[in-house]
């Protein structure tokens, strides 16, 4: 008993060393990447989640995009880890984008929410995200799906709130009202070949910190060469360095893999730093990506 005790402190130690988390506008620490799983079937939902966390992930970041039995799976692997749940980071969403108008983007959203407080049962939810800005309404169907988020931070029942896929101009629907709660986060496509976006300065300007999304450019920054050499020069791989130079750029990252190996790497990447001239190159570089 003592031996395994001492090994869960060491692997606890590994999972959380310094610089590998984000304080939110509310100070809500979060762990600066996340494992988001794709549309699988739940059998690989629930072992790619257990893998994520054997591996050293500490957020799982589980999308209604993927599906309530993936997400009921996801949630099985949590339950099921060695690692305990107060050390896990669990946040779900919201996909409530063709919502019609504030009244109809409030109930649908607040439907959807409850949704994903049964299914991720942790308590209170660390996060709960909007999968996308309602897209009919303007800000009208933007502030009614934020409201019914409001409404269940004000109850304790999230621990912050956040966004996705919102632009500049959506983002002011929420931040123009003085009364309501900034969103902690906006998930975005950012990956190498973003390095001109202005969304990092954008969002950071209204206090928002941004996550990336589809941060090896849909796998397409695995076959760079430009990459790829500067990996070898620290003796880490295409994906290492790709997810690198996301971080030092102040961005935090959900990504995902059904591969161990893979995953540990994904983890693997505060061990190392990005020189100027490295940052500099890759910042520059025009990516050839296809995000979807």
């Amino acid at each position: 008993m003592r031996v395994l005790l001492l090994l869960t402190g060491v692997l606890a130690a590994q999972a959380s060393p310094p610089g590998t988390t984000v304080t939110l506008n509310n100070g809500v620490e979060m762990p600066a990447v996340a494992f988001a799983a794709q549309v699988w079937d739940p059998s690989t939902c629930k072992t790619a989640t257990t893998s994520a966390l054997q591996a050293g992930f500490r957020f799982v970041w589980s999308s209604a995009l993927i599906g309530a039995d993936c997400q009921k799976s996801q949630w099985e692997g949590i339950k099921a880890s060695s690692v305990g749940l107060n050390d896990i980071f669990v946040a779900g969403t919201v996909n409530t984008g063709s919502c019609s108008d504030h009244d109809d983007c409030y109930q649908q959203t607040k439907v959807g929410a409850e949704s994903q407080l049964q299914i991720l049962s942790k308590a209170p939810l660390d996060m709960l995200m909007l999968d996308y800005p309602s897209s009919a309404s303007g800000c009208g169907g933007v502030l009614g799906q934020w409201q019914a988020f409001e409404d269940l931070y004000a109850a304790k029942k999230v621990r912050t709130i956040a966004v996705s896929n919102f632009n500049k101009e959506q983002l002011k629907c929420i931040v123009a009202n003085a009364s309501l709660t900034v969103p902690s986060v906006n998930q975005m496509p950012y990956s190498v070949g973003h390095g001109g976006d202005t969304v990092v300065a954008d969002d950071g300007s209204l206090g928002i910190h941004v996550m990336a999304y589809s941060p090896l450019g849909s796998g397409s920054i695995l076959h760079d060469p430009q990459v790829a050499k500067i990996g070898a020069a620290h003796h880490k791989s295409i994906a290492q360095v790709a997810l690198r130079w996301i971080i030092q750029r102040n961005v935090s990252i959900a990504t995902q893999s059904t591969n161990p190996v893979h995953l540990k790497e994904d983890v693997s990447i505060f061990d190392f730093s990005l020189s100027e001239g490295e940052m500099a190159e890759l910042n520059a570089h025009s990516g050839n990506t296809v995000i979807v």
